[in-house]
């Protein structure tokens, strides 16, 4: 015998098992990235700022998702 919270949690995943989700449902503002503001990048060294897209690199570093083009000072340094 089904209980009435059994039906309904049964229809609710039938009704997500068939719905269409895709990159038109989502608005533009969404920001799926991961973020590590104030660590460091363990591919060019530099900080991760707040704004610049992060990727988990092992159990505890982080990288830039693209590293900012290094500036011609700190090539010759």
């Amino acid at each position: 015998m089904s209980t009435p919270q059994q039906f309904w949690i049964t229809a609710e995943s039938a009704a997500l098992a068939n719905a269409d989700f895709d990159e038109a449902d989502r608005s533009g503002e969404q920001d799926h990235q991961a973020h590590a503001p104030g660590k460091t990048c363990v591919s060019c060294g530099r900080i991760i700022g707040p704004g610049q897209g992060a990727r988990r690199r092992g159990e505890s570093d982080w990288a830039h998702d693209v590293c900012p083009p290094s500036s011609p000072e700190s090539a010759g340094a």
